[in-house]
């Protein structure tokens, strides 16, 4: 086996089998078919294991062709993240970060060690903190919010919309009927929400299901609501949880979601000062995966 395979071997390997066909993978690649073909020969005879099944039309994966080609794959997304930051000034220094509670140990930290791996000379400090933190007092450097996005002397940039439903426990949360199970329910409550934010209370909720007595509903209060979401998770009852908190509980079967989600008119931003948000090493936290996709 070569110690060594050369770099247009392996990117006409992943074009043929991200498209299943030399044809396109040529085209792709500026190159002619034959020349796809001859290479991607060439590397199995160089390993000694077939990578694809010719077929009357196009090629297949075998089964060491697929997973050669995930593990290829990621080396190209390693490459192509090295090439896209070779360019850019070195992440070093502090970094203090405002974030509400839950966003921050639900959202954030889970994502945060391939940052720190990637760039070992970043002084990260996360600071949870459900009030605004004031960055013209130097409270911190930037801060992620959950809001319509209008902060009066402050740079907004948008990061990832959201969405809210109820949870209930994953180990026999009340289902079915609204009225017969709720109705014995217990309700965890997240003192912090605001009445602004639709579909935060349960009151919409309560009304929807036919509820019209809530006094007589059992409740669990808490001060926040990632607290919410541990109450529910320990099986203390339902709570309202947004989808960037809870996605990564919801993978994990701790808790499950009882009813359709719904959109939030708010969204998450992460805030910064005026001609702030260029400056190193602030664009690291604009490039994470969690922020560049929409729930």
């Amino acid at each position: 086996m070569p110690s060594r395979l050369p770099l247009a071997t392996l990117r006409a390997f992943e074009a043929a089998a991200r498209l299943s066909s030399f044809s396109a993978a040529a085209n792709e690649l500026h190159v002619t078919a034959a020349a796809v073909s001859h290479r991607i020969k060439a590397l199995e005879e160089g390993i000694g294991v077939r990578l694809f099944e010719r077929k009357p039309r196009g090629v297949a994966l075998t089964e060491a062709g697929a997973r050669y080609r995930d593990r290829i794959a990621e080396a190209f997304i390693l490459i192509e993240q090295a090439t896209s930051e070779i360019g850019q000034p070195s992440m070093e220094g502090s970094l203090r970060v405002s974030a509400p509670h839950a966003f921050l140990q639900h959202t954030l930290l889970p994502r945060i060690g391939e940052l720190l791996h990637r760039h070992p000379g970043l002084k990260l400090t996360l600071e949870g903190d459900n009030r605004l933190a004031n960055l013209h007092e130097d409270e911190a450097d930037i801060a992620i919010r959950f809001g319509a996005g209008h902060y009066p002397g402050l740079q907004a940039d948008h990061l990832m919309d959201d969405a809210i439903t109820v949870l209930g426990p994953a180990n026999g949360g009340p289902r079915g009927s609204m009225n017969s199970n709720w109705q014995s329910a217990c309700f965890i409550e997240d003192s912090s929400t605001v009445i602004s934010e639709p579909w935060s209370q349960w009151g919409p909720w309560w009304r929807e299901a036919g509820l019209h007595a809530p006094e007589e509903l059992r409740r669990l209060t808490v001060s926040d609501s990632g607290l919410a979401l541990a109450a529910c998770a320990q099986g203390l009852g339902l709570c309202l949880a947004r989808l960037s908190v809870a996605r990564d509980l919801i993978r994990q079967g701790a808790v499950t979601p009882q009813r359709p989600w719904r959109r939030t008119e708010f969204s998450h931003y992460l805030v910064t000062l005026p001609g702030s948000a260029d400056t190193p090493p602030i664009p690291l936290m604009m490039r994470l995966e969690t922020f560049s996709k929409s729930s």
